[in-house]
């Protein structure tokens, strides 16, 4: 136990090592870590409904119906048993995640709820006061489920710079999941605002571009979607062209925003200007890029265990799986040849690169 508490301390004085910095970076990813708890159990089933509220204290707190760490390893969760390979926990995506929250923060709840029982951890400044306790009369959870854990906690002002969250920032986060794990049902609560946000997208990423270019006139219907496997990682693609000239283009690894792109992004833009080069009978000149991008909204998105996904540098905005843009490449130029011949959108970009033939000098 006293290394555990050890390592809290240790924490708490070197805050960057665990969050990134102690700016607004690090404090929203306070509540991005237990975010990813709720995005792995949802891409697996394991989770259907998580709620997100934003306190008018500074408090955020997060509610979900996947898995709970048992009332009897709450103490050695928080302490962050997990990191120092203490014995295993059940919850190990708790274990890896909930520690840094509640390590970094003034004053914490963790609520329980199983078996038609309750219980409670609190903690102040990093560390749990008291042992867990049972709370009778049980309490309503914030969505009704069979189990339940509730995370509530406060940054500490001693550790961070920055205190307000964004609310709009967490509120896209909260709409990011929901596409990402189809299925999942994400509500975002402002209880300073007294907004209530529920983001449900079963449909998943084509369903977000869909949205996206509600309001952009769509060249077409419904969006070209494409969803395969390569090396244990699932591929999912999204493509909506639109009458304006601007390009969205979302990149994602599980649920971390690649924002400089990568590997899968290189892939698209190839097996796009492949697809349609051949198409258009011009297989010795690549497709320009231009003709392609003109009011395209693209997501793509790779899934698979967090081992397996490769960043260049440690800020995790470029994708650098081997083997993965070529794979994309190949997989994906197939796909949009054969959805591609006889689409209504096909004639319109043939178009473009036409007049951007007959505009060269």
């Amino acid at each position: 136990m006293e290394k555990l508490k050890d390592h809290v301390e240790s924490m708490r004085k070197r805050p960057g090592m665990y969050c990134g910095d102690v700016g607004e970076y690090g404090l929203h990813h306070l509540v991005y870590f237990l975010l990813e708890v709720v995005y792995e159990e949802g891409r697996r089933g394991d989770c259907r409904d998580a709620v997100v509220e934003l306190g008018g204290d500074g408090s955020v707190a997060l509610f979900s119906t996947g898995s709970i760490v048992p009332a009897e390893r709450l103490v050695d969760v928080a302490l962050g048993a997990d990191f120092l390979n203490e014995p295993p926990i059940d919850a190990w995506r708790w274990g890896s995640m909930l520690p840094v929250s509640l390590g970094l923060s003034s004053r914490y709840q963790v609520d329980v709820w199983a078996q038609g029982r309750q219980w409670r951890l609190l903690g102040a400044h990093g560390r749990p006061v008291g042992a867990v306790s049972e709370v009778t009369p049980l309490e309503p959870m914030p969505v009704s489920a069979a189990q339940g854990i509730r995370v509530h906690f406060v940054p500490d002002a001693t550790i961070f710079e920055v205190l307000a969250f964004d609310s709009a920032r967490l509120s896209r986060r909260c709409n990011e999941l929901a596409a990402l794990a189809p299925g999942l049902r994400v509500t975002y609560v402002d209880l300073q605002q007294g907004s209530r946000t529920p983001w449900h997208l079963p449909g998943g990423v084509a369903q977000w571009a869909h949205v996206l270019t509600e309001a952009r006139g769509r060249l077409h219907p419904e969006p070209i979607a494409f969803d395969f496997a390569w090396e244990g990682l699932r591929i999912q693609c999204a493509l909506q062209w639109s009458e304006d000239a601007d390009l969205t283009l979302l990149s994602f690894a599980n649920t971390v925003r690649t924002v400089r792109h990568g590997a899968h992004v290189d892939g698209l833009i190839l097996a796009l200007r492949g697809a349609l080069a051949k198409l258009a009978g011009t297989l010795r000149r690549e497709f320009p890029w231009s003709g392609v991008s003109q009011g395209l909204t693209a997501i793509i998105a790779v899934s698979g265990p967090p081992g397996e996904m490769k960043f260049a540098g440690p800020t995790k905005e470029l994708l650098a799986i081997v083997g993965l843009e070529e794979s994309v490449r190949r997989q994906l130029k197939l796909r949009l040849v054969e959805q591609l011949r006889g689409h209504p959108v096909t004639p319109k970009l043939l178009a473009r690169r036409q007049a951007a033939s007959r505009s060269r000098p």
